[in-house]
């Protein structure tokens, strides 16, 4: 069996270099010769979907102000970060600031 498997190997190892050489074309253009045949160049710039900067209106201060209010502050405006409804702890007794001692 051993015997056998290493024919075969033996035989493919023999083998290998006509299929590699099958795989090559006869006959090969120099890529240096002026006649050699060069695949299309197809340019495409990198500004193709550029859409210019435009200054809006702003806001009047009023308008800002309002919406701010409207949203609750400074903390509604950038969503809240899950402090909405939170209550503070009270202080512990001993604690600075707490007047206990």
């Amino acid at each position: 069996m051993a015997s056998r498997f290493v024919l075969v190997l033996y035989i493919a190892a023999l083998l290998l270099p006509t299929a590699a050489s099958a795989q090559q074309s006869a006959a090969r253009a120099n890529p240096a010769s002026p006649d050699a045949a060069v695949p299309a160049v197809n340019y495409d710039s990198a500004f193709a979907g550029y859409t210019p900067y435009r200054d809006e209106k702003p806001a009047t201060w009023r308008d800002v102000n309002d919406e701010v209010g409207r949203v609750g502050g400074h903390i509604g405006i950038v969503g809240g970060a899950g402090h909405a409804g939170h209550k503070t702890a009270p202080p512990k007794p001993g604690a600075p600031g707490t007047g206990a001692r």
